[in-house]
């Protein structure tokens, strides 16, 4: 298996950020064994920054376990998230209370005394980002937490937060979480989730702050197993919803150019291809990526090899014609 690149790239956090994020939302107990054979190749290729979150169940745990028996702690760079509300909201009520008492459990669940990065899961925009920020730094001055970020925030309130930061010597969001890939969402798939458009990207390029991108490979679609057909047809609640969001005829054209652009590069699967799409835009960037199996990791980490020339990108973002002329194989 071929190693990732790492290189620093999030403000206050020392250790070398790999081209890849390991998602691990679905991760359970039950099958800790399936999971622990995941990490350890996942750390074997090189990956160093590992996804988690409070609401994702068994994610922590099993995250613990494998850290206490591997002792890799120091190795990894531990990624967890706190106040998704029960609304798909941030908290306000006791908002202070709620950091402490979710980072606690996380600490003890994931068996550490600190995380490298704490995320926020929702945003609340009734909410001062006064009140959001200074209990956040608490954790950062006492050491518990190294940095933070948001997940699914608007720019504009991550901008507020971050000029509130500035202004009062604070730390301010290091990373942002929010969704971006090939395949543009008709839809938010959950509540308060926020997907990057032109304008976050442009903020990225200004700010040179990081986006660790959820739903890199759009969930599953460029696999091909959901077809124009499904959106005539009775399916179970998840395809349903997978349908409205993701199956629409600009994001089925993306996936056929996907296709077609893997076979002519030599042998690259319409996934790899919109991962690698991914890896060339113009702002730091790190993929979340949610491999079941080792050679599901090998297919993640083969795209970091696949370059991408200008009118192949331009091609896949629908912005030329059907033809594919211009490839380079």
């Amino acid at each position: 298996m071929v190693k990732m690149d790492a290189k620093r790239l999030i403000t206050d956090i020392d250790k070398p950020i790999s081209q890849l994020v390991l998602g691990t939302a679905f991760y359970r107990t039950e099958n800790r064994e399936q999971w622990f054979d995941i990490l350890d190749a996942y750390i074997e290729a090189g990956g160093t920054i590992i996804d988690s979150a409070r609401a994702y169940g068994d994610s922590e745990e099993v995250l613990g376990l494998w850290m206490e028996r591997r002792k890799n702690r120091d190795q990894a760079i531990i990624v967890t998230k706190c106040g998704h509300g029960k609304d798909g909201a941030l908290p306000a009520d006791n908002f202070p209370g709620v950091v402490t008492e979710e980072l606690t459990t996380s600490l003890q669940t994931l068996r550490t005394d600190h995380l490298d990065l704490y995320l926020l899961h929702r945003d609340n925009q009734e909410m001062p980002v006064a009140e959001i920020l200074e209990p956040l730094n608490r954790e950062i001055a006492d050491g518990r937490v190294h940095a933070i970020g948001a997940s699914n925030w608007e720019y504009r309130r991550v901008t507020e937060a971050n000029e509130y930061a500035y202004k009062r010597g604070l730390k301010g969001f290091a990373v942002v979480s929010n969704n971006i890939s090939l395949a543009i969402p008709a839809a938010s798939f959950y509540r308060g989730l926020v997907s990057t458009d032109k304008m976050g990207e442009r903020w990225h390029a200004e700010t040179g702050i990081p986006l660790l991108p959820w739903s890199s490979q759009a969930r599953g679609f460029f696999t091909g197993q959901y077809t124009r057909q499904m959106r005539d047809t009775s399916v179970s609640s998840f395809t349903s919803r997978m349908t409205t969001v993701y199956c629409t005829d600009e994001n089925f054209e993306r996936l056929d150019r996907a296709r077609e652009l893997g076979r002519k590069k030599g042998g690259y699967t319409a996934v790899e291809v919109a991962l690698a799409w991914l890896l060339h835009k113009p702002f730091p960037l790190v993929p979340i990526v949610g491999p079941h199996t080792r050679e599901e990791l090998a297919s993640c980490i083969k795209a970091t090899s696949l370059s991408l020339t200008e009118s192949e990108i331009k091609w896949l973002n629908l912005e030329t014609r059907k033809e594919c002329n211009d490839v380079e194989s």
